[in-house]
């Protein structure tokens, strides 16, 4: 995105951009209490039919390699795996209450507290620390938790990605029409981009913000990329 927005094909129509995170669970069936996890370690070669299975597809994903291109260097293979719907909750209500910057905020915050030191995302601590540094007051992250504030949208949600027939991530939805998936290339992405750059009109369009409850203005409003 960055490198389509800062060197538009035509300078006086750049195109900006909006991200709305749509909420997948890679293990539906876990339990959502707080108390229950495992580690990714288990869950992987249990996924995969033992550890021989595991270790092929390791060495074709590649995803150490793939995250040493965009500067993380570590995977924690030894993380802590839990129930995602607390931290998919918190994401879509900071994007509707407090706009996609912040949302994009606490998802990375998360992503780095998951994916590198290893802590659970169901932790209600991490969880609330998040809202927190994104600018959410403690109370209000905390009631929200507390609640079932937004569980219907986001089992619509997982409604539609059947419908639509995806069933793994990442998947891209561009502008409501293209879908790229799996651990695309960046020039993949970068040459969709330009596709829609060409045409002149943008394709503002997108599949979930009705089905999540997403406001339009949220939409409408660019992300900041430098942030």
């Amino acid at each position: 995105m960055k490198e389509v927005r800062d060197n538009p094909l035509r300078t006086n129509q750049p195109l900006s951009f909006s991200v709305i995170r749509v909420p997948f669970f890679l293990e539906p069936e876990y339990d959502t209490s707080e108390e229950f996890e495992e580690t990714n370690r288990t869950r992987l070669v249990r996924k995969w039919g033992g550890q021989t299975g595991w270790d092929v597809q390791k060495r074709r994903h590649g995803l150490k390699e793939r995250g040493q291109e965009v500067g993380i260097m570590h995977f924690n293979l030894d993380r802590i795996a839990s129930s995602t719907l607390a931290s998919h909750r918190l994401v879509q209500w900071i994007t509707k209450t407090h706009g996609q910057p912040a949302a994009e905020k606490v998802y990375h915050r998360l992503n780095h507290s998951h994916f590198e030191l290893g802590r659970k995302l169901n932790d209600n601590k991490l969880l609330v620390e998040a809202a927190m540094e994104a600018g959410v007051a403690e109370e209000a992250a905390q009631a929200f938790l507390a609640s079932s504030e937004g569980l219907k949208e986001i089992q619509a949600a997982q409604k539609a990605l059947r419908k639509l027939g995806i069933n793994s991530i990442p998947t891209f939805i561009i502008g409501g029409e293209f879908a790229v998936s799996g651990a695309a290339d960046k020039a993949l992405l970068v040459q969709h981009f330009r596709d829609i750059e060409r045409t002149g009109k943008g394709l503002p369009g997108t599949l979930f913000t009705s089905v999540l409850g997403i406001p339009q203005a949220v939409v409408e409003e660019p992300l900041e990329l430098d942030t």
